[in-house]
């Protein structure tokens, strides 16, 4: 069965939301990526990393559509504990504010679904990655004729990781660093460590 592009991913510039992205162009739905714009340590270099993944897909000889926006978050404070400090980053409602303007986004453009690249190993700390919050928010998007799905809900980080392998999804490029030092990943806090799987 051929589908239409119909899908719009949340790329943070981070391991799983590129993994998602990639297995949705894989798929030939891509129809674009949204990246969220607000103040954070590693701002920066999730914008970098969001642009060179979708440069390598203009390259390949696909333009994928991407809408860069601002968010304007409070408690972002809690992403700055320290670089290289162990812990999770937890902004109340991140993802859900994210979720609800992709919905807004893909009702407005046709997209019929909006991906975020959550984990089995994010359900600990991140109450909005867990398969019931999800499961709420897209049944609360279903009357807007949108989907919202977690692909990676029920995988591993290292499952994940092998699926982009697998899909050729551009794993260098991947952003996974809550609080660089000079530009450059701590190596220590928890998304470094599980972006090294």
């Amino acid at each position: 069965m051929t589908h239409r592009p119909d899908i719009i991913v949340l790329l943070s510039g981070g391991l799983d939301s590129i993994v998602a992205a990639q297995r949705a162009y894989r798929l030939g739905r891509l129809l674009g990526v949204v990246h969220f714009v607000y103040q954070h340590p590693a701002q920066g270099e999730e914008r970098r990393a969001v642009a060179e993944v979708c440069r390598r897909w203009h390259m390949d000889g696909a333009f994928i559509q991407r809408w860069d926006v601002d968010l304007p978050l409070r408690g972002v404070g809690e992403l700055a504990i320290g670089p290289g400090m162990p812990g999770p980053r937890v902004v109340a409602g991140r993802n859900l504010a994210m979720l609800s303007m992709a919905v807004n986004l893909a009702a407005g453009v046709g997209a019929s679904q909006v991906w975020i690249g959550c984990t089995a190993e994010d359900s600990d700390s991140y109450p909005d990655c867990r398969p019931e919050f999800i499961g709420e928010v897209d049944r609360m998007s279903q009357p807007f004729g949108v989907r919202v799905v977690a692909p990676f809900i029920g995988n591993t980080r290292a499952e994940v990781v092998a699926r982009g392998r697998r899909d050729g999804a551009p794993l260098d490029l991947a952003w996974s660093c809550y609080e660089p030092r000079d530009g450059k990943p701590c190596g220590s806090c928890d998304s470094c460590r599980q972006g090294a799987t």
